[in-house]
């Protein structure tokens, strides 16, 4: 305090702001020296500085600048010494014991040093392979002697703009998410690259992916701090795991810490393909699970989209000419690629499409062994032994008798040879040396591939031996996702193997699975087992399902008493199983009420339950108001439902043009509709559209042709076209194949197809068996 001229006294002014840090030991730190500097009186830093210069006991002797630093930076002092001189000194002045503050504050120093943030300071990452930035062709230098830059020029497009507002907000202390869409090879990465390029130097940069990509991001997610860029490069990595929480729960996390103030600014960037983020992003169908809650939340609500265009367009292609005229690759990239896809030239996406095209027989399988066990759902890291004995399926008798004894090893080495400085179709995965060793090599298909395959061979029927080489070997993280592929296409032999194997590996849910399929083939004995074992493994989300479906379709009062506090707390989930009960028990107004409270609290499938059970009660116009609230909520499906009870209430003006909006959105159960009522009569101008969808790999288009084939009257026709509409996905196929059996009077194929399946030739399969795992070997519980 000091005197003014009339003998009272003023406060003198504080100089220095609270430091603001997320929890933890530095704000304990910086806490308790701001503690000590209010103590004091606030002194200036001058005063601090002059001080600490004159104590002679102490080791420290920070200058004006420094003494700032540490109460007031958020950042942890450089010098220790120098912090406890500051705290000494401030002791003094306010009259505290200057050797506890001194012990107090070495202390928390150490801790805040030892609990440093994620990731490294921004300016350590001069390699843009490291955070897997595609490496481009090479060609040789505009000058001799010279060299290239690792990375050809870049050329700013629209989503570089977008990219500049995200980065604004986060230099500027707002916590932001910017989440690249595009093709393979489009630039996603590149373009996230050239953006953290331009942040202060003090921001820091997290890659989390050792030992997996969402295990490393969940451990480390709590310790992430202000100024710090977490690179989520292939977020569908991080987010899609069929098998697991992980996803979900890390989806949870980065939603918090984008809300942390404490914590903030933070920068998250994300690259994902279109196609995954579609299955992240779409809400689940009438009445099926949502897997994907936190992710879509997390994406649609807080992150900011940013489309990547595949190709090079007007404006741009001025740009990139220009600089071509610097950096000979772009140069030849002008050149040579085809509809402006300058970037997939640049990542090599040419060369492996020759190098897959031109390979001998034996590279070509394992090169389409890959693309195939991807599409149907196996991650990335494929194992030696998987791609091995799946080859042997995309060889002739002649080819497969022509291979030398070496075959697999000339076959790994062509694949694997890089292409003009990128990755060969293939590329060995090398364990870090943090990672637990592995009993086989990994590889990993190129993207362009990836993307290649899924466009080209959506339909292609998938041999045998990959499917028998995936129940052998398939990763137990992605054997889910595989029996599912397989139960889409019928093959409920491989679905219940695979399947089998994944509960083998602790996945209890896939108890239930097998259960199920047992259950809808007409095998309930056995399914009952199945049913039972799933209860004994303890898994919560198993334990329900099972005993629902152990209970059977009955309805008793207890029941519904027990679901009922969970649907006054408004608990969506519980007044949609009390809803179905009640419907299956032919109970149709109660269970319409509870259908409606559903909706209310916000069933993803309420709003359409509510008009499908209006319709089979007959009261169409109110379905029609409900279908109508589904269809402009973007609900699948809606418009074409709507369209059918508005024909129902004798309202055929109205329904046309919802049937046409369907069919051109590509309902095409709607185009029947459109054509005229007579199917059979019109069958043949719809196949003709028809078989154009479905040569573009449309599994619907070929399962809605089997079923105007079988209007027609076309009845062979019509299951060949089941058979196809199955080996490209469509789930539904093998039912109707099945029942048209029995309408020709085939009762016994029909039979032993819906309980057997197919088999990958296109044969009815056999009766097979699946053992239960023997007890103890699921879910922990069981060894």
């Amino acid at each position: 305090m000091s005197s003014d001229e009339r003998g009272g006294s003023v406060k003198r002014p504080r100089l220095l702001q609270r430091a603001q840090v997320r929890p933890g030991p530095l704000r304990d730190l910086k806490d308790l020296l701001y503690k000590a500097y209010l103590a004091a009186e606030a002194p200036t830093l001058e005063e601090i500085a002059a001080d600490t210069a004159d104590r002679h006991d102490l080791a420290g002797a920070p200058r004006r600048d420094t003494v700032r630093r540490c109460i007031s930076s958020p950042e942890l002092p450089a010098s220790q010494p120098d912090t406890v001189a500051v705290a000494v000194v401030l002791a003094r002045r306010a009259g505290w014991d200057e050797s506890d503050l001194a012990v107090r504050i070495r202390e928390l120093w150490v801790k805040a040093l030892m609990t440093e943030p994620m990731g490294l300071p921004i300016g350590t990452f001069t390699d843009p392979f490291a955070l897997e930035v595609h490496r481009s062709i090479e060609v040789a230098p505009i000058h001799a002697g010279s060299e290239l830059p690792a990375l050809p020029r870049y050329v700013a497009r629209a989503h570089d703009e977008q990219l500049r507002t995200v980065i604004r907000w986060a230099t500027e202390g707002r916590s932001a998410m910017a989440v690249l869409v595009g093709g393979s090879s489009s630039g996603k990465t590149r373009a996230c690259w050239e953006l953290v390029q331009a942040l202060p130097a003090e921001w820091r940069l997290w890659h989390p992916f050792d030992p997996g990509r969402s295990e490393a991001a969940l451990e480390g997610m709590d310790q992430v701090g202000p100024r710090t860029v977490v690179w989520l490069n292939e977020t569908q990595h991080y987010l899609l795991t069929p098998a697991t929480g992980l996803g979900e729960r890390l989806a949870a996390k980065l939603r918090t810490l984008l809300q942390d103030t404490d914590r903030g600014p933070v920068l998250i960037l994300g690259t994902v393909w279109p196609e995954y983020w579609a299955a992240l992003t779409s809400p689940p169908h009438d009445g099926e699970a949502d897997p994907h809650t936190q992710a879509r939340a997390l994406l649609t609500s807080v992150s900011t989209v940013v489309d990547v265009p595949d190709v090079f367009t007007g404006p741009d292609l001025d740009a990139l000419s220009a600089a071509a005229d610097r950096d000979p690759r772009l140069a030849q990239a002008v050149e040579r690629a085809e509809q402006g896809q300058i970037t997939q030239y640049l990542a090599g996406g040419p060369a492996l499409i020759e190098r897959y095209q031109t390979g001998a027989p034996a590279a070509k399988a394992l090169i389409e062994a890959a693309m195939d066990a991807l599409r149907l759902g196996h991650g990335p890291s494929l194992p030696h032994d998987l791609l091995a004995a799946a080859a042997e399926g995309y060889l002739t008798d002649t080819q497969w008798d022509q291979l030398p004894d070496n075959w697999l090893d000339q076959a790994i080495v062509y694949t694997t040879q890089s292409l003009r400085g990128a990755r060969g179709p293939l590329t060995r995965i090398r364990p870090r040396r943090s990672q637990p060793p592995r009993s086989q090599p990994h590889y990993r298909l190129a993207d362009f591939l990836e993307q290649h395959a899924r466009q080209t061979r959506r339909t292609t029927p998938v041999p045998t031996a990959l499917w028998n080489a995936l129940i052998d070997h398939a990763t137990p993280t992605f054997r889910t996702s595989l029996a599912q592929a397989a139960d889409n296409r019928g093959l409920l032999r491989i679905a219940a193997r695979l399947d089998t194997s994944a509960a083998a590996a602790g996945d209890t849910s896939a108890l239930v699975r097998v259960a199920r399929r047992l259950d809808e083939a007409g095998r309930s004995d056995e399914a009952r087992n199945w049913y039972l074992r799933a209860v004994e493994a303890g898994d919560p989300d198993a334990l329900r399902e099972a005993a629902d479906r152990l209970e059977g379709t009955g309805w008793t009062e207890e029941t519904l008493a027990g679901l009922r506090p969970f649907g006054d707390a408004g608990d969506a989930r519980a007044v949609w199983r009390a809803a179905e009960r009640l419907d299956q028990a032919g109970r149709r107004e109660e269970a319409l009420i509870c259908y409606q409270r559903a909706a209310d609290a916000g069933h993803p499938g309420g709003v359409v339950r509510v008009a499908r059970l209006l319709g089979r009660l007959g009261r169409f116009d109110e379905a029609a108001l409900w279908y109508q609230r589904a269809a402009e909520a973007g609900e699948p499906g809606a418009v074409v439902r709507l369209a059918w009870v508005l024909e129902q209430a004798g309202r055929f003006d109205e329904a046309l043009p919802w049937y046409q909006r369907a069919a051109q959105a590509g309902d095409l159960g709607a185009l029947g509709q459109v054509i005229g009522p007579d199917q059979a009569r019109h069958a043949q101008e719809a196949l003709i559209w028809m078989r154009s969808r479905a040569d573009a790999g449309d599994s619907e288009a070929l399962a809605e042709a089997a079923w105007l084939l079988k209007q027609a009257g076309r009845l062979e026709e019509a299951l060949a076209w089941y058979q196809r509409a199955a080996d490209a996905g469509h789930p539904g196929a093998l039912r109707e194949a099945a029942e048209l059996l029995e309408q020709v009077g085939r009762a016994d194929e029909g039979t032993r197809l819906r309980q057997f399946g197919w088999e990958p030739d296109g044969r009815i399969a056999e009766r097979w068996e699946v053992l239960l795992p023997q007890a103890g070997s699921v879910g922990g519980k069981y060894p």
